[in-house]
């Protein structure tokens, strides 16, 4: 047997020393030897099949995926279940801006109010989180609706009645914002308006406008009382949000229109101008009354006041009477003929006296003036 053949001899391929296969110059054997570059593409395979979800063409020299079945091998379950625990822990983390509050519930029931910041709570659903501004001022219109520049009328909510009888449309705008968010979330049931569904909100304000219109005249209110109305239903919207304890603080009541209705309005004029007219007769039929009482009592002030001075004179001539009756009455005597006679031209001599006295006739005697011809 050649010492090179190695394919039969009973040996299995054995040398003829029994020592393996035989090698030339009696080499060892050389242990057996893999494709280069194997271990590197199956591990790309790997990482391949573990992460592309068994997508993907085969690849290297496994063929069909290394023999099993389906051609690739997707994420694990303990991959795919450690990712979902991480994204529902992730869901306990949120952030509350400056001038918000977030409201925390604890399997439905109200728990606490943090501040701003970012915060951590219990995953959903043991906890559950609500965000809500808290500084941002808050409006609703009442009575009217806003559609970009035009305003239209909304009956239901704008005609009121007042207190003698009227109709009385009203537009008017609530300025408002949120005190206490935990009261404003979990006390009241929709307290914000929501499309057509109003809110709490406004429901009472609407409800505080008709009972403060309830209560007054059309014309105040049109007129002078503007601003007691906006002042009462401030306060009578507060008092009410308190008692539900909304956590609502109103800030403003603005009254936007207050007037008559449209449909009744030349009435209404007709009415005002009546009114008007008779407030007017009515001034002047009492500037008249006073005219004529303070005349009168200024004419019985002056008789009273000549009355007394006359009894007043008449008391002092009685008493100067008594003590001396002869110069008294020649004195009144004497006054009486100067009344008497002080407008003719007379002089009258008392011969009692004896003596004959110089009289200067031309200048005691008065002359009447020289009328004009033309009244001759």
């Amino acid at each position: 047997m050649p010492w090179n053949d190695q394919s039969s001899g009973g040996g299995g391929g054995q040398g003829p020393w029994g020592g393996g296969p035989r090698r030339p110059w009696g080499q060892p054997p050389r242990p057996p030897q893999r494709p280069q570059g194997g271990d590197l593409e199956d591990w790309i395979r790997q990482l391949r099949e573990r992460f592309n979800l068994g997508g993907g063409g085969g690849g290297g020299t496994g063929g069909s995926g290394g023999g099993r079945p389906g051609g690739r091998r997707g994420l694990s379950w303990p991959l795919i279940g450690g990712i979902v625990f991480f994204g529902w822990l992730i869901t306990g983390v949120y952030a509350v801006d400056e001038g918000e509050r977030a409201v925390v519930s604890r399997l439905g029931v109200y728990n606490r109010t943090v501040g701003p910041g970012v915060h951590v709570r219990m995953p959903n659903p043991f906890e559950a989180s609500q965000v809500i501004n808290v500084t941002g001022q808050r409006v609703e219109g009442i009575g009217f609706t806003a559609r970009g520049e035009t305003v239209a009328d909304n009956p239901e909510e704008s005609l009121m009645i007042t207190g003698d009888r009227n109709i009385v449309e009203i537009h008017f705008r609530i300025y408002y914002n949120i005190k206490d968010v935990g009261d404003f979330v979990y006390n009241v049931r929709d307290p914000i308006s929501r499309d057509d569904q109003p809110g709490a909100v406004r429901q009472i304000a609407e409800s505080a406008m008709r009972e403060v219109i309830g209560g007054r005249e059309l014309e105040p209110i049109i007129t002078t009382d503007r601003g007691a109305v906006e002042l009462a239903v401030e306060q009578l919207m507060q008092q009410v949000l308190d008692e539900y304890e909304t956590g609502v603080q109103v800030l403003q009541v603005e009254l936007l229109r207050a007037a008559a209705p449209s449909a009744v309005i030349e009435a209404f004029n007709d009415v005002v101008n009546a009114r008007q007219d008779a407030e007017t007769a009515i001034n002047n039929a009492n500037r008249e009354t006073a005219t004529i009482l303070n005349e009168a009592q200024a004419y019985r002030e002056r008789v009273v006041r000549e009355a007394t001075g006359e009894a007043q004179r008449f008391n002092a001539v009685h008493a100067e009477y008594r003590a001396a009756p002869q110069v008294t009455r020649d004195r009144l005597y004497l006054e009486t003929m100067e009344r008497v006679y002080q407008r003719g031209n007379l002089i009258i001599l008392d011969q009692r006296g004896g003596a004959v006295p110089y009289l200067p006739l031309d200048g005691m005697i008065r002359r009447t003036p020289a009328q004009p011809e033309g009244a001759r």
